[in-house]
């Protein structure tokens, strides 16, 4: 009961992040705005009041104020910090951009596991953690649910299912972009771990996310001066600036805010291993949110054509996160009971 109580900050998380990937597709196909747009805007609000936040908490510190201990991240780690930025500012917008393309429920599905595998690998390779049994196992079990999620979109039909497996195109764009997105979130975790052994979750998330949001901004801003025709060919700016668009927007901003401030708690609470469990629930807890919501009529987003193959999928990944998060807990087990 005690566990339970201390860990409502990353169920929080987990819903936020799942009702945070379901709303990007209304977004961008009801409102047309894009992408980009949407990642740019509400990522510099969330980092804002992240800072706003921090600065609040630690404003009784006897031994520094709270703008000062968050100034502290700016200047003593802005290398750790840049890097981290960089990556976690490509991990978001291509996060956003593949959902207007395969829908949440595949973009989370692909990038859930895959990104947990990469963390590991990475971390292995460049800060020389051990790699046991346990995690190679956990990775292989991940994987299996990785390839279950990119056949999901494949319509099954009796005899018609291999006919349709022949025709089918694999891997699309949003899938690339599920699997960079993947791959930009795995780096930057590496860069934000490091942050986190000097300076508290909480200043980490809101210099990291206010970081990856003028990068957003900045990249926005070439996109609209040098590429519009490119990149927005049906889009006017007048659009973009209409009261619902705003409005829309400022309301999105608190997703991520929400979430990055639940997953700072829990991480404080928890600790890394079991927040990243917990939270990887999101992955079929985004299957099952969309489809309800799909079924009762308030949305119309994209689903996956083999819904069978997707929730198979979202449940062997959550199992194969559980074990490689978990190996520590259960190798002290065997030892427990081998002796």
């Amino acid at each position: 009961m005690l566990l339970i109580l201390r860990s409502w900050p990353v169920f929080i998380y987990a819903i936020t992040i799942s009702i945070e990937s379901i709303l990007i597709e209304p977004l961008t196909t009801i409102l047309d705005i894009p992408p980009i747009v949407i990642s740019a805007v509400s990522i510099t609000l969330a980092g804002i009041l992240l800072l706003f936040t921090s600065t609040l908490l630690y404003r009784r510190n006897k031994t520094t104020n709270g703008i000062s201990r968050t100034r502290l991240i700016f200047t003593k780690s802005k290398k750790n910090l840049l890097y981290a930025s960089v990556s976690l500012a490509i991990g978001i917008f291509t996060w956003y951009d593949s959902i207007s393309s395969v829908g949440a429920s595949k973009e989370v599905l692909l990038a859930g596991p895959l990104e947990i595998i990469i963390i590991v690998i990475l971390a292995y390779i460049f800060l020389r953690e051990k790699l046991d049994k346990i995690q190679v196992i956990g990775i292989g079990v991940a994987i299996i649910g990785f390839f279950l999620a990119v056949i999901s979109d494949i319509s099954y039909n009796n005899s018609d299912f291999f006919l349709s497996l022949t025709h089918y195109q694999i891997v699309t764009i949003g899938d690339i972009e599920a699997i960079i997105s993947a791959l930009g979130f795995a780096v930057g975790v590496l860069f934000l771990t490091k942050l986190v052994l000097i300076h508290s979750p909480l200043q980490v998330a809101g210099a990291s996310l206010s970081v990856s949001g003028v990068i957003l901004m900045g990249l926005l801003m070439v996109l609209v001066s040098v590429f519009h025709q490119q990149v927005f060919p049906f889009i006017e700016i007048s659009m973009l600036v209409s009261p619902a668009v705003i409005i829309s927007l400022l309301l999105f901003a608190w997703l991520p805010f929400v979430g990055a401030l639940s997953y700072s708690v829990s991480l404080s609470r928890l600790g890394a291993a079991l927040t990243g469990t917990i939270g990887s629930s999101s992955i079929f807890l985004t299957l099952v949110l969309q489809v309800a919501l799909n079924e009762s009529g308030v949305l119309d987003t994209r689903l996956p054509k083999n819904i069978l193959l997707a929730g198979l999928g979202s449940m062997i990944g959550f199992v194969g996160i559980f074990i490689i998060h978990m190996h520590d807990h259960t190798y002290r087990f065997w030892k427990r009971t081998s002796n």
